[in-house]
């Protein structure tokens, strides 16, 4: 009896000291202004992956949702059409082009992501729609939500190198912010960016035009 007790209690601690290392950090990141980042992605490198998950790029009500996505290289990113009206989805970035021609519902096949980098995504019928896809080889990641807020769940603790990316600076690759210990209470990260005025909407290509007719 007592070697089960002892065993017992040795299972407890392991399982104790497990959850005193992790953590489910919650990180508020904000512009030079102080106003809250949304849509601001933080990579973290040297910390174990993240398990294995599905990735979707949504159409809804003629927006690209999540307006920006984190895959890590080689994922494959399923396109459905959750809108009642057809999307024509395309990119021609560097880390990957690609097209989804005419298409509503489940219809699109998946797309691999094979090569780091950002990808903007844009619609031929739409031109309002604008989405991105970063690429990472780094191994957790996560994108702040219209608050500016990151949540990291089960982040090991300790201090990690980590690096951001916004849809603003696109065509820049991510920036060091040296290595932070992200599980400090109440951590407000404060990124060197300016907030970015709209750009007014540019005039249809001859082929938005097309496809907009054919609607």
């Amino acid at each position: 009896m007592s070697r089960f007790w002892l065993r017992f209690g040795l299972l407890l601690l392991a399982q104790a000291l497990l959850l005193e290392s992790s953590l489910a950090a919650q990180i508020r990141l904000t512009d030079e202004t102080g106003a809250p980042l949304a849509n601001a992605v933080l990579l973290i490198d040297g910390v174990p992956p993240a398990p294995n998950d599905s990735y979707v790029m949504d159409q809804v009500d003629r927006q690209f949702r999540p307006h920006v996505l984190v895959v890590p290289v080689g994922a494959r990113v399923d396109f459905p059409n959750s809108d009642d009206v057809r999307h024509h989805v395309y990119s021609f970035s560097e880390a990957k082009s690609f097209e989804l021609r005419l298409f509503n519902g489940m219809d699109a096949p998946p797309v691999t992501f094979d090569q780091a980098g950002a990808v903007v995504l844009g619609c031929n019928i739409h031109d309002a729609m604008v989405g991105y896809i970063l690429v990472t080889g780094s191994p957790r990641f996560a994108v702040s939500d219209a608050s500016g807020r990151v949540s990291l769940p089960d982040l090991p603790a300790g201090t990690w190198p980590v690096s951001w990316w916004h849809p603003s600076r696109f065509q820049q690759a991510p920036a060091s912010l040296g290595e932070l210990d992200l599980g400090q209470d109440g951590l407000v990260v404060s990124l060197p960016l300016t907030p970015v005025p709209e750009e007014p909407a540019q005039p249809l290509s001859p082929l938005q035009q097309r496809f907009k007719s054919a609607q």
